[in-house]
């Protein structure tokens, strides 16, 4: 297949089932907190990401990729994708081997500060036989979470780790790749990751997880360090990322290209009577980042577009029922006004 004829993005990884409960506060060992809210969804990277883009536009072409169980849990992230009729499940593979993977989520009314307790299942088992490489018709192949997937993050030989095989096999065919990580509070960041960024295209990661993968500190007493986001950008890109690095944070986002363009974009001030959830809003910017680059849109638009569709997130509970067509995301700085970053 040649590059001429490749349309679409793949979004590939971890699938989960989220059961998202809000809860008035985070309670201390063996006291109480009360829940005032439940909702269940989709959940994960590839869900999210998938999801996210087909709302964001009907017309793209996209193929969901992962390992589900054959279990409810797994009819049910099936049939949230059915309603799209651009998304294809040719390779969503499912097997009785493990349980569809789940979280419980407990989010804070108020602030939207969450936390996650995770069963692994199905994506534990995830790895490059469940890809078919030769017959992905795509331009983009988004793959993570890189830390979550225990298969992918096994050491190789050759290319360092499994996900990284498999990202080298897909750009060797002429398809783009991207990746993200889990903000997993752990030393195993600078053994999995770097493998994979020698056959990044784009890195599109969070403030917590670059701090953790090139250990430059992005806060001090939990106030940004905005000059050391060129540090770590740079840093990233000597990985071997071979086009950019984008890092979001609460505050905005940060672009830094190998053909030496940098931006600095700040957050919208929604109102807090906008914000629901923030479940799933790093997820949106990354298919807003995403859907920039495929449509080609120059820098500065792609970066303020995913931080509309990052912020459209907080309008909703689950993962990505607040998302909307790229018209009606961008539509969101006409509403609320940039936040300047504090230097």
């Amino acid at each position: 297949m040649t590059t001429d004829h490749r349309q679409g993005i793949a979004c590939g990884g971890v699938w989960v089932v989220d059961t998202v409960k809000v809860i008035d506060h985070y309670p201390q060992e063996n006291s109480i907190a009360y829940i005032t809210e439940m909702s269940r969804g989709g959940g994960g990277l590839a869900h999210n990401v998938v999801i996210d883009l087909a709302t964001f536009d009907s017309t793209l072409p996209l193929h969901a990729l992962g390992l589900i169980g054959n279990d409810a849990y797994g009819d049910y992230l099936v049939e949230l994708c059915r309603p799209f009729a651009n998304i294809s499940l040719d390779q969503l593979r499912r097997t009785d081997l493990a349980g569809t993977s789940f979280t419980d989520v407990f989010s804070i009314k108020g602030s939207g500060r969450r936390t996650y307790f995770h069963y692994k299942g199905t994506n534990s088992l995830y790895q490059p036989h469940h890809v078919d490489v030769d017959n992905l018709p795509v331009k983009m192949f988004h793959l993570g979470y890189l830390l979550l997937m225990d298969a992918m993050d096994q050491p190789d030989a050759e290319y360092g780790t499994v996900a990284a095989r498999l990202l080298a096999q897909l750009q060797s065919r002429g398809i783009r790749t991207s990746i993200d990580l889990v903000s997993e509070d752990s030393n195993r960041f600078g053994q999995i990751v770097p493998p994979a960024l020698k056959y990044t295209d784009y890195c599109i990661i969070n403030d917590w997880e670059a701090e953790k993968l090139t250990g430059i500190p992005l806060r001090v007493e939990g106030n940004l360090i905005p000059e050391n986001l060129g540090k770590i950008g740079a840093a990233i890109l000597a990985f071997g990322v071979k086009d950019l690095v984008v890092i979001h944070f609460p505050e905005g986002g940060y672009l830094l290209s190998r053909a030496g363009v940098e931006i600095l974009q700040p957050s919208l001030a929604v109102t807090d009577d906008f914000i629901v959830g923030s479940t799933g809003a790093g997820d949106a910017y990354c298919a807003g980042i995403l859907y920039g680059i495929y449509q080609g849109w120059e820098h500065d638009r792609t970066l303020r577009f995913a931080t509309c569709a990052g912020a459209m997130n907080l309008s909703d509970l689950t993962t990505t029922g607040g998302s909307k067509s790229w018209q009606e995301v961008l539509q969101l700085e006409a509403r609320f006004p940039y936040r300047p970053i504090a230097a």
